[in-house]
């Protein structure tokens, strides 16, 4: 069998090769640019109930038109970017070889009698015969003298075709040939193309194909691989740089424990970032936090600096990102103060509002006076929703009643978490037996602190039916709720999606408990917020709606029996004033005996049956000791047994074990009714 390497000559294979491998690259890219241009993957504000609905144009604040150019900048790169050339190249290049190039693929080569002579594979003889005696009478070269000379030799080729066909089917070596070569005329040279024109590897071009190999081979793909790598090598799993994580883990470590920590402290770490230095290498330390501090106190421009007012958003918009990296890797050393800062210039960051100081519930509010609010006592947005109007304005330093107005709404519409109930739980268990895998229960109610007292909810109401799929996924009903919609946040030029994040702090050393991670409440109706305080005192099942709330403990319960204390920590990313900080208790409790099982145990280990067990324990001439298996069968009938000489000691571990807990002011009560 003869066989020859043969290149692509005339130009049939080489461009549906290139074109394969074209359209291969650029269909997905293109997809990933169509998505993100049509901004499908872009948060959208929602109109959910219970929301708050003011930004930046109504609210008409200053800065309204530099937010809009940078939702407009925002947009325009989204369109036009790297994306957009390659595909734009991509795609040009593929028309270019297909109208230049490529031609129509020539079916010469497959043979199919049946397909030529358009018959089912079922034809008969005289269904094969009568086939070729109608096509001929088109076909034939005689009949052909009427048409164009390229019409006439496109015809006179197919009806040499239609002739193979007829033989190999009625001819008995033609139809050997078809069987064993696939070809009526039995076996033929089988050749092995090359998708390359021949003048580019023997001609003078053969050193453009060797140098497109080596940039191909030993240049693009290296660096394409590589530049993939430094990306992964260089970031985080969350998204940080990893000299930015660096520098976060060395402050941290370093972290003075006798020190507090504010949110201005942790601001000057952000402003040291690897994201920050080579984004604005152009601006100085002192720059940068001039850029902060005017944001954070709502001051319209920056020191008059054209430079970095125009700064300002793109710096502002990307400090979140920063903030909540740092508290990721925070919570690793498990210092809740330092959370509990991050957190604070979170809020900050978001509501355009002073971090620290006790008037931040308020200043956190639209047209708000700073200097009026903090010349005043009150300091809770409790208590200010229970002034008359006239009197709100004058503690907010609003004198315009539509300002006002708004002011208020905004205040009355800030969610808050009443906690009515929280316990720790293990699926399929009445107790919480030792070294558990146990989860936190919180139910609550969320509230407008315009409504004043708590309803009465049913116990009833507390308990959660579990089937099969709860005990796989105790917290699988966390997302059985309403998405929280995005918070109000005008001063901020992207939206911000509310949540808060649950952490649970152990009593004993004032930390947070060993492996936990940020638990996110995203999840939440709100529809409590537009009750009436006649419906909300009411407290009817289909009016007021009770929420829950599961956190997984990182570690198993303790392992031995005994009440233990925590805390459980609710970090709103928003809003200032809305946290929860309340006290844990978990009572770790043996699981009861089976007595059945001990009887059963006893007579397998023992021998006999329980009246001779009656009748040995009668004649004993001392009690059994308590930790037998005599006396675990004295004690469930009742009988005195002698205590092991460790008892007390373990008495005196448990006692240990539970410590005084001081109240803590969650500032979840009503302030208006002390």
């Amino acid at each position: 069998m003869d066989s020859e390497y043969s290149y692509d000559e005339g130009s049939e294979t080489w461009p549906y090769f290139v074109l394969a491998l074209l359209v291969f690259a650029l269909l997905p890219v293109t997809a990933v640019y169509l998505w993100g241009a049509a901004g499908f993957g872009a948060p959208t504000k929602k109109r959910i109930r219970g929301s708050i609905e003011h930004n930046h144009k109504t609210l008409k604040l200053h800065h309204a038109d530099a937010i809009d150019k940078f939702h407009s900048r925002v947009k325009s790169d989204r369109i036009f970017n790297k994306k957009l050339l390659f595909v734009v190249i991509g795609w040009g290049l593929v028309a270019l070889i297909w109208r230049s190039f490529a031609k129509e693929v020539s079916l010469q080569g497959f043979f199919d009698p049946h397909t030529i002579l358009d018959l089912p594979y079922s034809a008969t003889d005289k269904e094969i015969k009568s086939k070729y005696k109608k096509l001929s009478l088109i076909y034939h070269p005689d009949k052909l003298v009427k048409y164009a000379e390229d019409v006439r030799k496109e015809m006179e080729g197919q009806f040499l075709r239609m002739n193979q066909a007829y033989r190999a089917l009625t001819d008995e070596v033609t139809m050997e040939n078809i069987k064993k070569y696939g070809h009526p005329d039995g076996q033929q040279q089988i050749t092995h193309g090359i998708a390359i024109p021949k003048f580019l590897v023997e001609g003078k071009y053969s050193p453009i194909m060797i140098i497109f190999y080596f940039l191909l081979i030993g240049v693009f793909l290296p660096l394409i691989v590589g530049t993939w790598w430094n990306n992964v090598k260089t970031h985080t799993k969350g998204g940080l740089h990893v000299d930015t994580a660096a520098l976060f883990v060395r402050r941290l470590a370093d972290k003075n424990p006798g020190r507090v920590f504010t949110a201005f402290d942790i601001l000057e770490w952000i402003l040291q970032s690897h994201e920050i230095t080579r984004s604005y290498s152009n601006l100085t330390f002192e720059q940068l936090k001039s850029i902060v501090v005017n944001h954070i106190n709502r001051e319209p421009h920056v020191s008059g600096d054209l430079l970095l007012e125009a700064e300002k958003l793109n710096l502002i918009a990307l400090l979140p990102t920063l903030i909540e990296g740092f508290i990721e890797i925070a919570i690793a050393f498990r210092h809740h103060d330092v959370i509990t800062a991050a957190y604070d210039l979170l809020r900050a960051i978001y509501q355009a509002s002073s971090p620290v100081g006790k008037h931040r519930e308020l200043l956190q509010l639209p047209f708000v006076d700073k200097e009026t609010i903090e010349s005043q006592p009150i300091k809770k947005i409790g208590k200010l929703l229970t002034l008359p109007k006239e009197e709100a304005g004058k503690v907010l330093g609003i004198t315009d009643n539509d300002k006002l107005d708004i002011a208020l709404d905004v205040a009355a519409h800030v969610p808050f978490i009443r906690v009515l109930d929280a316990s720790f739980r293990v699926p399929g268990e009445d107790i919480v037996p030792p070294n558990s895998t146990t989860h936190l229960v919180i139910n609550f109610l969320i509230k407008s602190q315009r409504l004043k007292s708590c309803p009465e909810i049913p116990e009833e109401r507390f308990l959660e039916v579990e089937d099969i799929e709860d005990l796989k996924n105790p917290l699988r009903s966390n997302d059985a709720q309403p998405e929280l919609p995005h918070a109000y946040a005008p001063y901020f030029p992207k939206l911000v999606a509310n949540q808060w994040d649950g952490y649970i702090v152990g009593q004993r050393d004032n930390k947070f408990v060993e492996g936990t991670t940020a638990a996110p409440l995203q999840r939440v109706d709100l529809s409590n917020l537009e009750l009436t305080q006649e419906q909300w005192i009411e407290g009817k099942e289909d009016t007021v709606t009770l929420s829950s709330f599961k956190i997984k403990l990182a570690v198993p319960a303790p392992p031995s029996k005994g009440t233990f204390h925590f805390r459980l920590l609710l970090k709103n990313n928003a809003y200032f004033g809305n946290d929860v900080d309340i006290p844990l208790e978990m009572k770790v409790l043996d699981p009861p005996i089976n007595v059945e099982a001990v009887k059963k145990a006893a007579r397998a280990f023992g021998g006999g049956d329980d009246d001779d067990e009656d009748e040995d324990s009668d004649s004993d001439i001392s009690d059994p000791e308590e930790d037998s298996l005599a006396g675990a069968l004295a004690a469930l009938r009742g009988e005195a047994v002698k205590k092991v000489a460790n008892q007390e000691e373990e008495e005196e571990e448990d006692d240990d074990n539970e410590s005084v807990f001081t109240d803590i002011n969650t500032d979840t009560e009503d302030e208006g009714e002390k």
